[in-house]
């Protein structure tokens, strides 16, 4: 943090708008250089004394605008030093999926029953006629207007008294299966495909027709190797990128 910075902080705005602010300016001014760590949340909290949700909010509001990248076991990178509306997301656990839903809100539109046709099937790999719960939205990142994702959210009609609850709570759809009905995510099956975006998607995405998209479908099984969530999202690229940690075993 360089020494212009005041600390302890002291102004009439919330403190982790100040943090947040102060952060910036040190990253824009190169004092914490693109692909270089922040200082630990402990570090930060003795720096501003403030407490760790403070450090937290303000941590989040940086990575809203796109210049840090969250890394669970690693620290918090830095990725830009200028702020744009894209969301990175990091991935290295089952875990990191839930920051991915604490980060965003997504606004449902629907939701109704259906029975998979050919088309539905092979998209989510299941039997032609089974029955879903299908809970369509759109995600965004904190109040920017235009979405990271058009989401669709397949559930088996046994878990359709959670459906109310989807898009109202911070919490993952699969967390909601595991603590209303018992049944344990012990795997996340993940395919990314790079697609083109249609006139209809394009239209409920505000996104230009044709253009490149990243769709991402996740099944979630149990623990008999059931299918307990299906989620499908739609990502314009130029708004989401994905980076995934891969170490080798030694």
């Amino acid at each position: 943090m360089s020494q212009e910075s005041p600390s302890p902080l002291v102004a009439s705005q919330p403190q982790y708008v100040l943090v947040a602010q102060a952060l910036m300016r040190d990253i824009a001014r190169g004092h914490y250089r693109v692909g270089k760590l922040l200082p630990t949340e402990l570090e930060l909290c003795t720096q501003f004394q403030v407490s760790r949700h403070t450090i937290r909010e303000a941590i989040r509001k940086l990575q809203e605008r796109g210049l840090i990248i969250r890394q669970r076991g690693v620290g918090t990178r830095v990725r830009a030093t200028q702020t744009h509306s894209s969301y990175v997301q990091s991935t290295t656990s089952i875990a990191d999926l839930t920051q991915y839903v604490e980060d965003t809100r997504l606004v449902t539109v629907k939701g109704r029953e259906i029975i998979a046709d050919t088309a539905l099937s092979a998209k989510l790999q299941c039997a032609v006629g089974q029955r879903w719960i299908c809970v369509t939205g759109l995600r965004y990142v904190a109040r920017e207007k235009l979405p990271i994702a058009l989401t669709e959210i397949y559930i088996n009609p046994l878990f359709g008294k959670i459906q109310r609850q989807i898009g109202t709570t911070k919490v993952p759809v699969y967390t909601l299966i595991e603590e209303h009905f018992g049944e344990r995510v012990v795997e996340v099956k993940q395919e990314l495909r790079a697609v083109v975006i249609s006139a209809d998607d394009a239209k409920r995405l505000k996104a230009k027709v044709g253009s490149a998209g990243l769709l991402i479908v996740r099944r979630y099984m149990g623990t008999k190797d059931q299918v307990l969530e299906v989620a499908v999202n739609l990502h314009p690229s130029d708004r989401f990128s994905y980076l995934m940690s891969l170490r080798l075993q030694l």
